[in-house]
């Protein structure tokens, strides 16, 4: 498999400990992790059975720090298959606690049988349940650290995602926020089990993520994706046939749904200004580290370079001013559509770039930002005239952000420096 453009290895030559984070979330600073499990909550499935909802919990042992960042984690499976225990999520998991962060492994509601995911309302409930037992376990988190305060989670900085049919969680989770966005029929289908929150435990807490991954994942309407939503990250390879990276239905087009894959959740976040990290591959393996421990620890060090770049310790984070939060939760119908702001090109390139701003920008209150891998500001100027050409033949090879802010919007954009 060839990797086309990556964010795997951004780390390489350029990991260093962070003064603002206290060296923490970038690279490991524990050596062992404990792991304990818990039931966060229960719940009915498609056949009338109870479930209980048990999740593994992963800390860094010996860590005295008293607020972290959460990073809970769905297996895949197809909606019908696999466990917390999986060994990519134990990976995952594992991996992201040595660097200082609470990481939970979730068991979720599953479909009867494989089978049963070709009638178009199994399916959705399936997937809706899945999604109502991922907010169950953000709220057992919120509640705890409102509570007892047992692990110590920071309780606005959580993040959720997974592999496969646990991106899909994930990403839905933190994209569906009304079911009035739905056709009527899952309108209907989704008042049935109990709506979007679900009654699987935890009650009166909010759900709102700060970001959200997906290892081949997918959401199943673009619109859901809005001007306040939050930042992704994801995988996927292009002939991947499980979980189209475009638009397409799963499994081969046995699932009677269509998904939108990483390819058009990058273009719409890119369009919108939202932070988007995306490491895409030629083949078809699903997820596209499957069969290769060296991508899986490329995808690894993507989100772990993700995070850290939408994390609150780090000053120069990349989230937008106007991200839902569970304080503040900015209504979109009171935005602008957020045209376009600007155009960043020739990408890769090799000694300048041009950012190209809208013809409509305020030059006055507009600003350019680039930032390295690892969140440090390389070039920070006001923008002189609509057209910037800007010389980088100094800066090292590797991938750097760009991020027009100004009035009429926000965009930013990836670029590969040869």
């Amino acid at each position: 498999m060839k990797k086309q453009y990556f964010l795997g290895l951004l780390l390489v030559g350029s990991l260093k400990l962070s003064a603002q984070c206290d060296g923490r979330y970038q690279t490991d600073i524990f050596t062992n992790v404990d792991v304990s499990t818990v039931q966060y909550g229960s719940n009915l499935d498609l056949n009338s059975n109870n479930v209980n909802l048990d999740m593994d919990i992963y800390q860094p042992q010996g860590d005295t720090a008293t607020i972290r960042p959460l990073i809970i984690f769905a297996h895949g499976g197809s909606f019908s298959g696999g466990t917390k225990a999986d060994a990519d999520i134990v990976y995952f998991a594992t991996e992201m606690a040595k660097k200082g962060y609470v990481c939970a492994s979730i068991n979720y509601r599953l479909a009867p049988s494989p089978f049963s995911l070709i009638a178009e309302e199994t399916t959705v409930k399936v997937v809706l349940m899945a999604i109502q037992d991922g907010k169950a376990a953000i709220r057992y988190f919120r509640q705890d650290a409102a509570t007892a305060n047992v692990y110590k989670i920071d309780p606005d900085q959580i993040f959720i995602g997974g592999t496969s049919a646990g991106g899909i969680l994930g990403m839905n989770a933190a994209y569906l926020d009304s079911t009035d966005t739905m056709s009527p029929n899952w309108q209907t289908w989704s008042n049935a089990i109990g709506g979007l929150e679900g009654n699987s435990g935890n009650p009166g807490y909010c759900t709102i993520v700060q970001g959200t991954f997906g290892f081949a994942g997918g959401v199943a309407d673009l619109n859901w994706i809005n001007p306040t939503d939050v930042p992704w990250y994801g995988c996927h390879a292009e002939t991947d046939n499980t979980v189209k990276i475009g638009y397409g239905q799963p499994l081969n087009g046995f699932t009677p749904v269509n998904l939108y894959g990483s390819d058009s959740v990058n273009y719409r976040l890119n369009q919108l200004g939202i932070h988007a990290a995306y490491d895409r591959y030629t083949g078809g393996a699903h997820p596209p580290f499957n069969g290769s421990s060296t991508i899986m620890a490329n995808n690894k060090d993507s989100l772990a370079a993700f995070l850290y770049r939408i994390l609150d310790c780090n000053p120069n984070n990349l989230k937008l001013a106007i991200q839902k939060s569970c304080s503040i939760q900015s209504s979109v119908n009171e935005l602008d559509a957020n045209p376009l702001v600007a155009s960043i090109y020739p990408n890769p390139t090799k000694n300048d770039i041009t950012v190209e701003l809208n013809k409509n920008s305020d030059l006055t209150n507009t600003s350019i930002m680039m930032l390295n891998s690892i969140g440090e500001v390389v070039y920070n100027q006001t923008a002189h005239e609509l057209v910037n050409k800007i010389n980088i033949s100094h800066l090292p090879s590797g991938v750097y952000f760009v991020r027009v802010n100004s009035n009429s919007g926000n965009y930013s954009q990836l670029i590969v420096k040869q």
